[in-house]
């Protein structure tokens, strides 16, 4: 499910990272004086292996006091990864920025570990960390940039490594098919639930590695919107997925036109767009299941086709697809009213999603298969999901959600077939106004202004993670689009 969301990064001043938000003003803090690292005390890999953490402050009153919290969190040196998390705390207002998890290479030589921030991280400002242990389970952070080190936190080792589920590949899966979840640590799992119309239905399934568990969606159960709970008997804890299975939450699921011609398309997947000028799709084609190449769908034993339709973006065959000039190529688009869907959302999902969901809090997934010079992988251009269409043609337009599941690190592999792809609604700036902060208030505005959203595959260079490169042959198809709970749930103690 993981999807890699594109923005234009303005790095903050003064420390390590790009702050998460603009809720803190950062007090001014003294330039670091260049350090000397201490001398490395033998540690036993079993013992990085986990969570440490430290905290910094500066000021003696409560209008100059300032906090910076830093956590690790280590894999097994097997994986050679770790997840370095950093924060801040105003003491007179109590007030604390969402946490940054950045993700990191490691290597260890027994007493000091030297951290390299994957792609990602660094694009977003992340720098090379090296710890130091100096004994008695404490371990010293340094960073040195422009000839000069400087001390960053004294961290404690504060807990034993648990289990977390970052991602799903499928959150709409029906019976019979393959899910794979990842995360880290999830060697320590040894039992998996289902959320069921009858409660919790464990299931069997399979680790692969530490950072990935596959199980078949059984059938005779009939399942329901929510999270796989994962049991870490050991660590007396649940780690959850995302939240899936929500069949009442789809919105656009034959994109069909019922056979209507324009101008009202009422009682389609269309209904409420309103404007007649132009054509509501372009070079974009419906298939049914059975018309699917290999790799689109599962067929199990009870013969459950899974998807049942799949919109072509470019036609049924693929197209050559070259580099774009620029940010509004004239083929290739979807046009259709979102404040429509968002109320049939509200309307048929049963609670799931309400007019008073927060709009930062859901996102808008699809299930898609994408092929690239005839092989099932994705590994250029993006999507472009533009809640009003007229918004201009800026890459930060705040209307706009530039999206991805690929990067030059990660070209994500459709060889078992669909995944599900996911745009956080966060990732389109505007829905940060208060105006529209709900799902309510974002459909009426949308509906009452008449405004159309468009859907746009664009292969244009973004940045270094997100290159373009030309095609010969290219398919984009997705299906089952749907807006759902966007988040993971934090893990619980049993």
């Amino acid at each position: 499910m993981k999807t890699k969301v594109i923005f234009a990064v303005i790095a903050a001043a003064g420390l390590l990272l790009s702050g998460c938000s603009k809720d803190i003003e950062m007090s001014s803090l003294p330039d670091a004086e260049n350090v000397s690292k201490a001398s490395g005390v033998a540690l036993d890999a079993d013992r990085l292996f986990g969570t440490w953490e430290g905290q910094t402050s500066v000021g003696t009153t409560n209008t100059t006091h300032f906090e910076q919290s830093y956590r690790v969190e280590f894999q097994s040196v097997d994986d050679k990864e770790a997840v370095f998390s950093h924060w801040y705390t105003d003491a007179s207002t109590a007030m604390r920025d969402s946490v940054c998890n950045q993700e990191y290479t490691y290597e260890f030589n027994g007493n000091t570990v030297e951290m390299t921030p994957k792609a990602d991280a660094k694009s977003r400002g992340a720098v090379r960390i090296t710890g130091v242990h100096t004994g008695d389970n404490k371990m010293v952070l340094y960073t040195t940039q422009n000839g000069r080190t400087t001390t960053m936190c004294t961290l404690r080792r504060t807990g034993d490594p648990e289990p977390a589920i970052t991602g799903v590949d499928r959150t709409l899966p029906q019976a019979g098919e393959l899910v794979t979840l990842t995360g880290r640590n999830l060697q320590f799992v040894d039992h998996l639930y289902l959320p069921t119309a009858t409660g919790e239905q464990e299931v069997s399934f399979q680790a692969v590695t530490s950072r990935k568990i596959q199980f078949t969606v059984p059938s005779g159960i009939t399942l329901k919107a929510g999270s796989v709970r994962c049991q870490a008997t050991g660590a007396h804890v649940s780690t959850y997925s995302p939240v899936m299975f929500c069949q009442d939450c789809v919105f656009f699921r034959e994109f069909s036109t019922n056979g209507a011609a324009s101008p009202t398309y009422i009682g389609s997947e269309f209904e409420n767009t309103i404007s007649i000028t132009q054509s509501l799709f372009d070079k974009v084609t419906v298939s049914r299941a059975d018309n699917l190449p290999d790799g689109h769908a599962l067929k199990d034993v009870t013969g459950i086709i899974n998807p049942e339709y799949m919109l072509n973006f470019f036609g049924n065959k693929p197209v050559a697809w070259g580099v774009d000039t620029g940010l509004d190529p004239s083929t290739g688009m979807l046009r259709f009213s979102f404040g429509d869907r968002l109320q049939y959302v509200i309307d048929h999902s049963g609670g799931i999603i309400t007019e008073k969901s927060k709009s930062a809090e859901t996102a808008i997934q699809m299930d898609i298969y994408v092929s690239s010079n005839g092989q099932p992988v994705w590994n250029t251009g993006f999507m472009s999901f533009r809640l009003d269409k007229d918004q201009g043609k800026s890459l930060t337009q705040g209307w706009f959600g530039q999206t991805a599941m690929w990067d030059t690190d990660n070209e994500v592999s459709f060889a078992d077939g669909w995944k599900t792809y996911t745009i956080p609604l966060s990732a389109i700036k505007a829905t940060e106004s208060d105006q529209y902060a709900t799902i309510g208030n974002l459909a009426s505005y949308l509906t009452k202004n008449k405004k159309q959203a468009i859907i746009k595959l664009l292969n244009y260079q973004l940045d270094a993670q997100h290159p373009a490169q030309a095609l010969e042959s290219f398919q984009f198809c997705i299906a089952n689009m749907r807006l759902v709970p966007y988040g993971i749930p934090s893990n619980t103690k049993d």
